[in-house]
């Protein structure tokens, strides 16, 4: 008796559990909305957020000076012998400042800031691509909010076809196997639905992972697939992305950082000096002690830090150019892809998409005056059907388009 009292209390509780689940509104998921929750929660640019603080509490460690030292010395600690334990024994307190030569405090701030301007544009740069990610999932789900609504629309108008051939077939004026074909392909066109709708899920799931959102979230991708033609110079795009781009200005601290860590190994070369001062007592005189230590720089002269320090510039430097490079080749390829894009959208919007709805609109107005066979019907909904995903999929690729020629570009294009 008691198991069944808590099973029900279980079973009740997740029935409320599930109640309340199904009760939250979903979330409006939009373009705007997107990017400021994945800019908020994204787990990729709080890692680099976090990057970007140990840069900084290298730059505050670089301030420092070398820590001061005092030692304590006893001597002459008499075991045995003639001489009195007073007249003897020594003991004193010595304190060790290094003063820094070469400028290495300062060498070492330059440094620091130049690894934090680093720093900085690799999170820019991060959120950059991020940005572009984020965006690129949005549209896949949009495309896929499409693809859900044309299969709707093949499946209500075939669903008005089962309605008037089930009323001729009342009437005698068709044989049942004409009926059972309609009914036949509006399963089909019912399938195609649920295969749209189970491809928007997906899509939904990919975006909240990426905006850290939970996953069984309920969601709605709200926006348009618009088309806005862009008028742009090519030139200007690739001076921008020379100018503008958040990798090449990594690349360029990166070489900056690498000059200064350079000029800090030559500073380490020069000896740091380390003068003394103390008190001693021998045994009953109380004495004062100075005296400055200094390394001698005859065997390692950080040769070997410097080298690779020479060699991290000249790495650097190459980077940059590659970069430059990889950015030009970027603006080329989207800029091509975006004009592609633009002349099929347009070419859809003239010609194809009016030709595909009157071959249907004729076609179906046949069929029900019994002047053409159901397959023609058929073929012209498929077209019509496949012409329209086909036009959402080019505004798709003019959009994704235009987020590629955007993060070539190193801004968002006006």
């Amino acid at each position: 008796m008691m198991k069944r009292i808590i099973l029900l209390t279980c079973f009740a509780c997740l029935g409320i559990s599930t109640s309340a689940i199904a009760q939250q509104p979903p979330l409006r998921l939009n373009l705007q909305s997107v990017v400021e929750t994945f800019i908020q929660n994204n787990l990729d640019l709080q890692a680099a957020r976090y990057r970007m603080d140990r840069a900084r509490a290298d730059q505050v460690a670089a301030r420092l000076r070398p820590n001061p030292s005092l030692s304590f010395t006893a001597e002459n600690l008499a075991i045995s012998g003639p001489t009195p334990f007073s007249r003897l024994y020594e003991v004193g307190a010595i304190y060790t400042e290094t003063i820094e030569l070469g400028g290495k405090r300062e060498l070492r701030e330059r440094s620091a800031t130049a690894t934090v301007s680093a720093a900085e544009a690799q999170f820019e740069d991060t959120m950059r691509r991020g940005v572009a990610d984020v965006k690129r999932l949005y549209l896949d789900a949009l495309l896929a909010r499409y693809n859900v609504e044309v299969a709707a629309e093949n499946r209500a108008t075939f669903e008005q076809l089962v309605q008037f051939n089930q009323a001729r077939f009342q009437e005698g004026a068709i044989p049942e196997v004409e009926l059972i074909k309609v009914r036949l392909e509006r399963v089909k066109f019912e399938s195609s639905v649920k295969q749209a709708q189970v491809g928007l899920r997906q899509a939904t799931i990919r975006l909240l992972e990426k905006l850290a959102a939970s996953v069984s979230s309920l969601a709605e991708v709200d926006g348009e697939l618009n088309f806005r033609p862009l008028n742009v110079d090519i030139a200007a795009l690739r001076q921008s992305s020379l100018n503008d781009r958040s990798d090449i200005r990594v690349s360029l601290a990166e070489v900056n950082a690498a000059k200064e860590r350079l000029a800090l190994e030559r500073g380490r070369a020069r000896a740091d000096i380390s003068p003394f001062a103390g008190y001693k007592r021998v045994g009953v005189d109380n004495t004062l002690l100075f005296g400055v230590n200094v390394p001698l720089k005859v065997r390692d002269g950080n040769e070997g830090e410097i080298a690779r320090a020479e060699a991290d510039l000249k790495s650097a430097e190459a980077r940059l150019q590659i970069a430059r490079n990889h950015a030009l080749a970027e603006v080329e390829s989207a800029y091509a892809g975006l004009q592609a894009a633009r002349g099929l959208v347009e070419t859809f919007q003239d010609e194809l998409l009016r030709q595909a709805d009157e071959a249907r609109t004729i076609t179906i107005a046949a069929y029900e005056e019994g002047g053409t066979e159901l397959l023609p019907v058929l073929e012209a909904q498929r077209t019509r059907s496949e012409v329209r995903q086909q036009y959402f999929k080019t505004l798709f690729d003019y959009q994704a388009s235009l987020i590629a020629l955007e993060l070539a570009v190193g801004k968002e294009i006006q």
